[in-house]
Formats: structure tokens, sequence, C-alpha cells
């Protein structure tokens, strides 16, 4: 399959980008037109006119990479004008919505991630847009919703340009897409990772598309050990993807870094690229197996997704391209095999890496500090609520690591396991051992999908807990505007409760209630009350109470003073 599925970007032909000078657009893709919304139950492709003339579209080509169809003779499309393409025998349901033509073949959209190329007369591409299950959010996966350009005049971005349609029928043929052209946020394009398909030349993989002129100066890219860059190519059909030519060969042994400035988005001007990025880079290792299991969410709620984390605790990069999950099913056979990718996509010693069917609702719903360690997936294999057998293997069918889980696994006190993920706390602890598994501290938002996991076991000396300030002001003026309590414990696994009184004794404040805690982390209090109004001014007593399911426990008396509030 394509390296556009791998990645989930579709983007456009350098060649197309000046000035965004894009003649005609593919404006929305309906590839998964099952069940109906409300549309006919067929798939269509609809193409704008973004030009100030008219364009003759006869003999161009529409095409999925499989399927080529041309377009038929004395085919032009209007300024502004939209052109609905769909299968013959779908032509008479599409014409109510407006100008239609019919094709046979179609170049049909897989459910799976496709991209649909449009190519002029001469074979040029003039404009591609990628179809993926990531796009969708889980109440519209199954089916009956298209896919829409937000922004036309921004049409070479990607990331954030393309929604599911929120139409009332499931998709606007014909007309003027509903979404708000000022929902697309313009954001910097980022280099995500590096990897190596020979021992002479290292491909990157950016958010979006790039800017053709700087990321083609070789000035713009500085490694390691003495490598230089002989030459620059942006890889075609998509502008997301860079490849550099090296001086020298990569040692199989190493690992590099390859430092990346100035590059700015296919959309901006010039001299506008972010900060300096710095990415490893290497030659995959066929003998490297140290991916493990390292965190999972089987129970999340209705809207939500299972999601499988792994964690790298190698010395040399692997890719994962090689790597299979899979379920145990009762007799001990393997089943619902599932790629964790389906393309090149290396992972580095101490590296995260998460698979799920829900990414939007991931980051909603869980703190994602690295974005792009976060992988959509058409399917996962089951995980069901109660216990579950995942097992990760490698293409030849080795088995790298395997988890039989279970909810009994989670805290004790944990009265709801809804969305609240288990977390490995030691990778150098066998995975089968229950006692290394527990569920995410609180203050992570019970979960760290892409990061290190909250409850990672880190030495600590002893059990603490204290503010970090005696005397705080929430007046706004960025000095001491909270109370920050600290805590440590010597391991994963503490409950705490924190109440807060006032100079007379009177509860003004419960702060957490038998939350989980991390080995270490922090609460803050904003000097309300529970009702949230500003409390006043004076000495507040914060008793913390700590206990462990081994029977440990201790309280902790602190005070504060709150200072002046405006």
């Amino acid at each position: 399959m394509w390296k556009w599925i791998v990645c989930c970007i579709s983007l456009l032909n350098a060649e197309t980008l000046a000035g965004q000078g894009f003649p005609v657009v593919i404006s929305e893709l309906m590839g998964d037109p099952l069940p109906s919304v409300g549309l006919p139950a067929e798939e269509y492709i609809e193409l704008t006119n973004v030009s100030s003339q008219n364009v003759d579209l006869s003999g161009w080509t529409i095409t999925n990479g499989r399927t080529r169809s041309l377009l038929p003779e004395e085919t032009s499309i209007e300024p502004g004008e939209f052109l609905i393409i769909c299968a013959s025998r779908a032509l008479s349901f599409f014409q109510e919505y407006g100008k239609t033509i019919g094709l046979s073949p179609f170049p049909v959209i897989s459910n799976a991630g496709d991209t649909i190329l449009l190519l002029d007369k001469q074979g040029k591409l003039i404009h591609a847009a990628a179809h993926l299950p990531a796009f969708f959010s889980p109440d519209q996966a199954d089916g009956g919703w298209s896919l829409e350009l937000v922004n036309k005049s921004m049409a070479c971005r990607q990331t954030g340009n393309w929604k599911a349609s929120n139409d009332a029928r499931g998709g606007s043929p014909g007309k003027a897409n509903p979404q708000d052209q000022d929902e697309f946020f313009q954001s910097q394009v980022d280099a995500l990772f590096a990897w190596c398909p020979t021992d002479s030349t290292i491909r990157v993989m950016f958010s979006d598309g790039v800017n053709r002129e700087e990321a083609e100066r070789n000035s713009n890219y500085s490694l390691t050990a003495g490598y230089e860059i002989r030459k620059v190519k942006i890889l075609e059909p998509f502008q997301q993807e860079v490849e550099l030519l090296l001086n020298k060969l990569i040692d199989a042994q190493s690992i590099y870094s390859l430092t990346i400035s100035g590059i700015g988005a296919c959309s901006d001007a010039i001299g506008t690229g972010g900060p300096p990025q710095e990415l490893a880079f290497g030659l995959d290792d066929l003998e490297e197996t140290s991916v493990l299991i390292n965190e999972i969410l089987f129970d999340p709620s209705p809207e939500g997704s299972d999601y499988i984390e792994f964690i790298h605790t190698g010395k040399r990069p692997v890719n994962l391209a090689r790597f299979r999950i899979a379920n145990r099913d009762k007799n001990g056979d393997l089943s619902g095999l599932q790629m964790l990718v389906s393309g090149p996509r290396f992972m580095y010693p101490g590296n995260y890496f998460a698979i799920t069917m829900g990414v939007s609702w991931l980051k909603r719903r869980f703190h994602v500090k690295v974005p792009h360690a976060i992988v959509g997936l058409s399917s996962l294999p089951s995980m069901p609520n109660e216990e579950g057998k995942l097992v990760l293997i490698k293409e030849d069918s080795t088995i790298l690591d395997e988890l039989h889980y279970s909810a009994n696994w989670h805290h004790e006190m944990l009265g709801n396991k809804e969305n609240v993920s288990l977390e490995r706390r030691n990778s150098s602890i066998k995975t089968q051992e229950s006692a290394n598994w527990i569920s995410a501290a609180m203050h992570a938002g019970y979960g760290t999908p892409g990061y290190e996991n909250s409850q990672s076991l880190e030495s600590a000396d002893q059990n603490k807990m204290y503010p970090e300030t005696e005397v705080f002001s929430p007046d706004g003026d960025g000095i001491q505007d909270h109370c920050s309590i600290q805590y440590q414990f010597v391991q994963a696994g503490y409950l705490t409760s924190i109440r807060i009184y006032n100079r007379q004794g009177l509860l003004q404040r419960v702060l957490v209630n038998n939350v989980i805690c991390a080995p270490a982390g922090k609460f803050i209090w904003d000097g309300t009350d529970n009702k949230g109004r500003a409390l006043p001014n004076g000495l507040y007593l914060l008793i913390a109470d700590t206990w462990h399911v081994s029977g440990k426990t201790k309280r902790y008396r602190m005070s504060v003073t709150l200072g002046k509030i405006y």
C-alpha cells in the first residue's frame, strides 16, 4: 500500500504550488457511502474550479493508483463551478445535485485508506487527496459521511484542512462545503521522524506539505559525524516526504542525529519556517527485538477507542513495518493479526509508539504530548473489558512480547475503570508479572499514550508531600498564582485525599478524594472553595491522607498562606 496511507496524509505535487495556483482541486470524497445518511449509497468525487478561468478537463485522469479513469471529451468546468464524478451506474442519482459525469471504470475508494490523484492531459499531477479512517469520528466510522476540503485557498495543506462533513445528509456534493474556512488552523510544519531506506539515504517525514524552495536547500540540514547532503529530493507525488542523499555510507552500528531548520509549510512565505528540530536516524536492525507492550486501554467510553502503546528498550533502530499485533484465542492460536503500520516507520531506543482506531478521540480525552507517536488504524485486535491476550510478533512469527491482561490488575480502590489505562511499571520486569501493571495516575488524566508512563518506577528515597511555597496569591500577576502541592512515593499505587480547612477548622475545599497517584507529581489549589468561590486571605491547613494497598498509611499536615486576591 502506498506510503501516503502510512503517513495518513495527502499532499500536492510541488510544481503546482506556486502561489497556491491550483486551477482545479479535489474538494470532497465519499469513500464509504454505506449505510447512507441521506445521499445516494454510492461513492463520488467532487472537483471545484478555484481559478478565474474555464478549465477544459477533456482527457484528464482521475485515479486511485490502481484504476485510471479518463474524463470524457468536452468536459469543462467554469470558475467556481463544482463537478461530481461517480460510477456510470450512479449517474442519474447525482444529477439532481449538480453537474455530474459518470465513469466506467470508476476509481473505487478503499475504506481502509486511499489517495485520489487528479492528472491533466499530459499526466501532470494537479491535486491529490487522501481518504483515511483517522479523519472520521467514532460515530462516523461506520460510513455514510464524506470528507470535505475546508479551505480551498490552502489546498496544499492537509493537516486540519480535511474534515468529515457536518451536512445533515452526510455530504454536500455539488455545492460549497458547509465547513467554515476560518476553522482551518495553519499549524507549523514539523519534521516528525526520519528513516533510512538504504545505507546512503535518509527520508524525513513532515507533518504537512513543505515549502519546496526551502526543503531543497542543503543548508537547511545538518548532520553529525562528518556526513553531508549531496542532493535533496522531494518525493513525488506528495510534498510531505523529503529524501536526502548522503556523501558516504551509514554505519549499521550507529545512530546519528539530523538537525532541520528553516523549512516552512507549502502555503507559507519563504523565511517563515519554525525553529530547528533534531531527529535520530540509522539503519534498521533486523535482529533487534527489544520492543515491548507498555500500556493498554481496553475499556474506553462508548464514543472512545482502545489503544496499545509500545516502548523501545533496545539499542538499535527497528522498522515497525515488520511487526504485527494479534490476539490469542481460546485454543492458543493467533487471531486478529494486525500490522502496526503499513509502510516504513522507524522506532529508536527510548521511543514510545501507540496505535488506536480513534486518534481524534484519544487526543481529546488524554494529554497527548507527542501527537505523531499516535497512529490511527482501521482495526485493532479484540481487547475485551474483563481480560484479553495480546501478542506482539515479527513478520516471521517470532514472538517479541505477550500480555495476558485482566481488569483485576487495576488499582483495588478504583471504582470506575472506564477510560483508565493499565501502565507497565518497569520495562525490565517480565511483561506477564501482574504486579508490574497498575492503573494510570489521576494527574496524567488516567492515561499516557505516546510518552512515559505516569506509573513508571523511578527510584525515590522516601515518601514526601509538601507545598512548593508557603505563600501564594491568585491575583493573575503570574507570580505564585497557585499553591502547588508536590508529592513523591517510593512505590506506585498510593491513593490520596486532600482537604483544606480555614483557621477556625471549617472545611473549605476537598481538593482530591481517593485519587490514584503516580510515584511523583503534584496537585494544584487555586484558592477557591468547593463551589469555585475565591476564599479570603489568611492561613489555611491542608490535611493529606495517603494509603497503599500494602497497608501503609500516612497523614501529612501542611499550612499555606493565601495572599491578596483581586
